[in-house]
């Protein structure tokens, strides 16, 4: 069964569904598809931002303004989850459920395995930042709660730089990774050059070229190839890789 074959058992099979998005990339962690598939079917759509730890303070509480119904979670470092369980379990019982099913939903690599085993209170599930670990339809109890997970859903039309930065897609899959890492790079250029500065300790001053920014990493790195010449595609590999494990934060 592919991709939307097992989601779509699983948003038949949940009674609630947890839409699961990356803190850090409100926009590009949507799936309009998936949320379209989810009204037709008639479910509540419960939407969750995951990794507000690798987010600033600042950044949180403008996320918190413009969507005011979202939860606010951290898998990993168990933020906000005790109120998500607690609400999950509130909704259930209102809609007159003996047992509740959780559906859980998004990208690869936005930390649906994380939420799950916060929610559980216990290592349940494989966690990892390699894209595409959860491969098949798994549940899990979680107190009060039934959990479904599923694979990530990858719309065929979303380009690979999209992917690449939503951590849908690792390194090793990325065909064009200068193309991923310089949209990364952007990301910088236009929010936040002083992290990207700290983080690699070079001096951007006026530099807005995120390809010369790429090359600046690649020899601060020591990623050079014979002549002295930046390996461009090793230095793409080890920005994608900073920004997915979360080591180069956007705030």
């Amino acid at each position: 069964m592919g991709f939307w074959g097992v989601v779509k058992l699983v948003i038949k099979k949940a009674d609630i569904i947890l839409f699961v998005l990356d803190a850090r990339m409100p926009d590009l962690s949507r799936n309009r598809d998936l949320e379209r598939t989810i009204d037709k079917m008639g479910k509540k759509l419960v939407y969750v931002f995951n990794k507000i730890d690798l987010v600033s303070k600042e950044s949180l509480e403008k996320l918190k303004t413009e969507y005011p119904d979202y939860y606010f979670v951290s898998g990993i470092k168990n933020i906000g989850m005790k109120k998500l369980k607690t609400d999950l379990i509130i909704m259930g019982k209102r809609m007159g459920l003996k047992e509740i099913h959780i559906g859980i939903v998004g990208y690869p690599n936005v930390g649906k395995s994380a939420v799950i085993n916060a929610l559980a209170k216990r290592r349940r599930t494989m966690i990892s930042s390699i894209a595409g670990t959860t491969r098949g339809f798994q549940l899990v109890k979680a107190g009060g709660l039934w959990v479904v997970d599923s694979p990530g859903v990858i719309p065929m039309r979303e380009g690979e730089t999209t992917l690449g930065i939503l951590g849908a897609k690792s390194p090793e899959q990325i065909r064009n990774r200068e193309k991923v890492a310089i949209g990364i790079l952007n990301l910088f250029i236009h929010n936040n050059k002083k992290a990207l500065e700290n983080y690699y300790g070079i001096d951007l001053n006026l530099e807005g070229n995120p390809y010369e920014i790429l090359l600046m990493i690649g020899k601060k790195k020591g990623h050079l190839i014979k002549g002295g010449v930046v390996d461009e595609n090793r230095t793409a590999t080890h920005i994608i890789r900073d920004w997915q494990t979360g080591k180069l934060k956007l705030n």
